[in-house]
């Protein structure tokens, strides 16, 4: 699958949540009202992803988050259990968290499949799959997938509930991916090679172990929920000497590992990425991605980044 293009968000939060209205306006060419910052942040990330290109109407979305829209979600807990009545029927709709997927279709005229999905570990490499098994066998040629965390007010809260310590800095992400089955949408970025899931981490390294030939000249990363006793086994099942580190300035947030690629694709030290997770339960995750060969003379846009402190 082409990697056509990335946009990215990235936000570390030290006191009030920023107000996002002009980025949203900015980012898709227009207001949209009576929506959430979890939305908000959406439209940020997938415009600037899109970038003034019309998509055909046919593409798909695929939309993931760690812990989904917790700006509704702790609203509609607190009308439930705080005070004992039934949650606003807006509230209740968006506690699905598809909500997002219907207004980024239709901010770029979107009539392709639509799919939310959750998941506290590997989120956006799980919207990922999605997209590559109806790219291999649904027959969709173009999809937009991304990922997306809201941080939540008060801060102290929020920090224990990512499991974030009290003075560790947090934030807020959007990460996008135009995928492209050809280039009629333009030259890629890069080439996502493989995304794929492992019950433990003794079948990880067995397959790694197998394919260190291909592997050569590849920059590793290692994903924020991978044990940190895990990073040097891996790395000598690989044979890869070259680190890729991406994680060590960004703030606490569930879907790092979309930064990391929007980082790896905008400015690559490696003709392929392969980046590994894991999650507590002892699964883990591979991804690999290529980089797109580029002319020394060829001018390179750069990655779509804004950061607030």
């Amino acid at each position: 699958m082409r990697i056509i293009a990335t946009g990215s968000y990235l936000g570390t939060v030290s006191a009030e949540l920023p107000s996002l209205t002009a980025l949203v306006r900015e980012s898709v060419h227009g207001s949209v009202r009576r929506i959430g910052r979890f939305v908000q942040l959406a439209l940020v990330g997938a415009g600037r992803c899109v970038d003034g290109r019309t998509l055909p109407a046919t593409t798909a979305t695929y939309f993931t988050s760690g812990r989904g829209d917790l700006e509704v979600t702790l609203d509609a807990l607190g009308q439930m259990c705080r005070h004992g009545r039934s949650p606003a029927p807006y509230t209740f709709i968006n506690t699905v968290g598809n909500s997002a997927c219907f207004h980024v279709a239709k901010c770029f005229g979107l009539s392709g499949r639509s799919q939310f999905v959750t998941s506290r570990h590997a989120p956006l490499e799980s919207a990922l799959r999605l997209a590559a098994l109806d790219m291999t066998e649904g027959g969709v040629t173009t999809a937009l997938v991304g990922s997306t965390d809201v941080c939540t007010s008060p801060l102290s809260e929020h920090r224990a509930r990512v499991g974030a310590s009290p003075d560790a800095p947090v934030g807020e992400g959007s990460h996008w991916f135009l995928l492209a089955a050809d280039e009629r949408l333009g030259p890629p970025l890069g080439v996502l090679r493989s995304v794929r899931s492992f019950p433990d981490e003794g079948s990880l390294r067995r397959h790694l172990e197998e394919d260190r030939g291909e592997l050569r000249g590849a920059a590793l990363g290692f994903g924020q929920h991978l044990p940190g006793e895990s990073t040097s086994s891996l790395r000598e099942a690989t044979g890869i000497e070259a680190l890729f580190d991406y994680r060590s300035d960004l703030p606490r947030y569930d879907s790092q590992t979309g930064e990391g690629i929007h980082r790896f694709l905008g400015a690559p030290r490696a003709s392929r990425l392969v980046h590994i997770d894991g999650d507590p339960s002892g699964r883990r995750t591979l991804m690999i991605i290529d980089a797109a060969r580029r002319s020394a003379t060829a001018p390179t846009r750069p990655p779509r980044d804004r950061r607030i402190a």
